[in-house]
């Protein structure tokens, strides 16, 4: 007999149970820009809907600077932001033979200093949700960012903070109901006057 109900299993507990809906976006670190684009543009066929670099939107994230910055469209409402910074590192050179597991991945070698994932962005559908789910982190303990809008373009609006292992996480809207939408041109998006050879026209 288990110590646990199959009911605990499946219930949501708490006064934020439902409120978030879905993944807004996941950052990914890359050491090279144009070559990522060529993946995830070119082979798995996302669409590139924003750039940002360095010179437009000076960002320092844990001690490291932001280069280029680009987002593409997973579907569903969810993006894929894509984060070049300065001095990253490992590749798909930096690995080794692989000694167990080989199952898990294609070929015979193995990352040596796996890449991970910078963040997850949650989603939630307005504004007065940013809200509340700020004090409802603070009410817990949690320490917390005040909420970072990004008027100039009408992108996301944010809070950040750590789960209690430190990976840092995010939650995000585009608050889509806000009249801003209404009159929004999506080729505001694209900030990056320099970008990546796959970009620029042949």
């Amino acid at each position: 007999m288990t110590a646990y109900s199959s009911h605990s299993l499946i219930k949501s507990n708490g006064p934020a149970a439902g409120r978030l809906q879905g993944v807004n976006h996941l950052q990914l670190i890359v050491d090279d820009m144009d070559t990522s684009v060529r993946f995830y543009r070119d082979i798995l066929g996302l669409r590139l809907v924003r750039t940002r670099t360095k010179d437009n939107y000076p960002v320092q994230k844990r001690g490291f600077n932001m280069l280029k910055n680009y987002f593409f469209d997973m579907g569903n409402g969810g993006l894929l932001s894509l984060l070049q910074i300065e001095a990253a590192s490992g590749s798909a050179e930096d690995s080794e033979p692989a000694v167990t597991g080989v199952w898990l991945w294609p070929g015979e070698r193995v990352a040596r200093h796996p890449r991970k994932m910078d963040h997850l962005a949650f989603d939630v559908d307005s504004h007065e949700d940013m809200v509340w789910f700020r004090e409802h982190l603070i009410a817990n303990g949690v320490e917390v960012t005040k909420i970072i809008t990004r008027e100039d373009e009408h992108f996301v609006e944010s809070i950040y903070f750590y789960d209690p292992n430190g990976i840092p996480l995010e939650i995000a809207t585009f608050d889509r109901a806000h009249p801003r939408w209404q009159d929004h041109d999506p080729e505001m998006w694209f900030w990056d006057t320099d970008p990546v050879a796959a970009l620029r026209s042949e």
